[in-house]
């Protein structure tokens, strides 16, 4: 998978409304540099449609992403389910094309990569831990330290007699 698979090119249309379909896996996640997720497995359908100088991209996310527990460091998966609308502007005007929703009507293709990565990030809980997972287990701790020997010295209780009177 590379970047150039997220490409869509609005002059090969077929017809003023077209769909694209993306299994996202693993490799998803490695194209972007200091990615937050490492693994996952998403479905995304993209429905376009083509007006006189205006692109609608809907999104349609489902699926999974692997993380882990920040609690407990169990492997969990977090549910990825949701749907996202972007318009896109036509034009000419220089200055224009340096802002995020338009594109040259001379070369009109825009990459839905970082709209779908973005997504995705929207979707993740606050805190990722088990509770917010798909099967929704309570964190299980075990610390070690947690039944702890209270063999009580008999010095200290001496001295915890001096500060009640």
């Amino acid at each position: 998978m590379k970047l150039s698979d997220f490409d869509i090119d609005f002059n090969k249309f077929k017809n003023e409304k077209d769909s694209f379909k993306f299994q996202l896996k693993d490799t998803f996640f490695e194209l972007k540099d200091n990615s937050l997720f490492d693994q996952g497995e998403v479905e995304v359908i993209v429905q376009c449609e083509k007006f006189e100088n205006t692109l609608v991209l809907d999104y349609s996310l489902n699926g999974h992403i692997n993380s882990l527990c920040e609690r407990c460091l169990n492997d969990i998966k977090i549910k990825v389910n949701s749907v996202r609308q972007d318009v896109l502007k036509l034009t000419l005007n220089d200055d224009l094309l340096k802002e995020e929703n338009y594109l040259s009507i001379n070369h009109p293709i825009f990459s839905v990569y970082d709209p779908i990565y973005e997504q995705i990030c929207l979707d993740m809980p606050t805190r990722i831990i088990c509770k917010n997972s798909i099967t929704q287990y309570e964190c299980k701790i075990n610390h070690p330290n947690a039944h702890k020997n209270n063999a009580v010295d008999e010095r200290w209780s001496e001295l915890k007699k001096l500060i009640e009177k």
